[in-house]
């Protein structure tokens, strides 16, 4: 039986995260002179906010593709309907939505990015066992830094994803970049 599709993408961004959590813990451990010694903490409390994380991103991101589609549907006329044009139409590629895509890639970038911010600084201060003051802090703290360093990777991802991956791979497209952003977001959140 396979998983859905929501599942399978989640999967995949938990395990390509707890991949990167371990390569940045062993960064840190070169970076500061150290021998690596796996922090299992650090590696479950990564893991289980991309757990968390990650279905609100894929139904982020299918929710964008359904109110902003990214591909003009071609609706063909009574007359087209017939024969050979109608067999013409169907090999004819869609047309991509300029307006669509630039409007998903903006408002992903403002919104999605800010909740997203948000809620992994939250996630990994809930995980941690923060008081909630403390958790409000970091994100005044940390959000803006991070959003800031989020412009120079995610609008790049924004483009590929909505202009090429299908949907239901954009996920998995965003959690492998997401490799250097987590190796990031690790060293960062210590």
């Amino acid at each position: 039986m396979a998983l859905p599709a929501i599942a399978r993408a989640t999967l995949q961004a938990a395990l390509i995260n707890a991949g990167s959590n371990v390569l940045a813990q062993a960064i840190g451990a070169h970076r500061d002179e150290r021998p690596f010694e796996l922090d299992t903490q650090a590696l479950f409390h990564f893991t289980t906010c991309a757990f968390i994380v990650s279905p609100l991103t894929f139904l982020w991101l299918e929710g964008l593709e359904s109110k902003f589609p990214g591909y003009d549907s071609p609706n063909p006329s009574k007359a087209e309907k017939r024969g050979q044009q109608q067999q013409q139409q169907q090999q004819q590629k869609p047309k991509l939505n300029v307006t669509n895509t630039v409007a998903k890639i903006v408002i992903d970038q403002l919104i999605g990015g800010a909740w997203n911010t948000a809620l992994f600084i939250m996630t990994m201060g809930l995980l941690r066992g923060q008081e909630w003051d403390l958790i409000v802090q970091q994100i005044q703290k940390d959000f803006w830094p991070i959003m800031i360093a989020g412009f120079k990777l995610w609008p790049f991802v924004s483009i590929l994803n909505f202009t090429i991956v299908p949907t239901d791979k954009r996920l998995l497209v965003g959690s492998l970049f997401g490799v250097l952003w987590a190796i990031y977001l690790s060293l960062m959140s210590g």
